[in-house]
């Protein structure tokens, strides 16, 4: 009887710490869930918004070459890839607000930050309560990125947790990914407004 008693208080023992590594191993993914930013989804053409701000994407375009016009030259900048742009409004809802991060998001979870190129950035500002004003993103990502593609776009904060995030879906399938590619102008001019 006591080696019975034995055996089984063994296989409750192995049991326990098995069951100890894995809610240990699941601790810290609980805990890196609890510090990402609460972020508001919406879809292109439609209000997005937490108590933070509030955000219309408008349009959507792509390029595979931006043309930046100066006083005396014309500048052609081509991409590898295409380049996203999105044009969108912004309201503050509580105090002025700068924008922090802004990247597009796709299908297979990579992110793409603003286009690094200073020739072809896109235009933000301070946002103040209750008044939309117009602002751009460009982004620069590889062809085949382009469907299922997602806005984000977070407020700027110390610390990142409880922050404000919108999370908008850009609306572009595969049929819509494939037309856009092979419309894509190789002298596209940004907008001002």
């Amino acid at each position: 009887m006591s080696t019975l008693v034995r055996a089984v208080s063994w296989l409750v023992a192995v049991a326990l710490m098995a069951a100890a590594m894995w809610l240990h191993g699941a601790k810290p993914r609980q805990d890196s869930k609890l510090l990402d930013p609460i972020a508001s989804r919406g879809r292109v053409g439609t209000v997005v918004g937490n108590r933070v701000f509030s955000v219309q994407v408008d349009r959507v375009d792509v390029a595979a070459a931006i043309v930046k016009d100066d006083i005396l030259k014309r500048t052609t900048v081509p991409s590898p890839g295409l380049f996203v742009i999105v044009y969108l409004r912004i309201r503050s809802n509580q105090k002025p607000f700068m924008p922090g991060h802004a990247r597009l998001t796709t299908r297979g979870g990579l992110s793409y930050d603003e286009s690094g190129r200073p020739d072809v950035s896109g235009r933000t500002s301070n946002y103040e309560p209750m008044f939309w004003a117009p602002a751009s993103y460009v982004f620069e990502i590889p062809k085949d990125r382009l469907a299922g593609t997602r806005l984000i776009l977070g407020e700027s904060s110390l610390l990142n947790q409880l922050s404000a995030e919108v999370d908008v879906d850009l609306g572009i399938d595969a049929r819509k990914a494939a037309d856009l590619i092979g419309r894509a102008p190789h002298d596209y001019v940004l907008k001002t407004t």
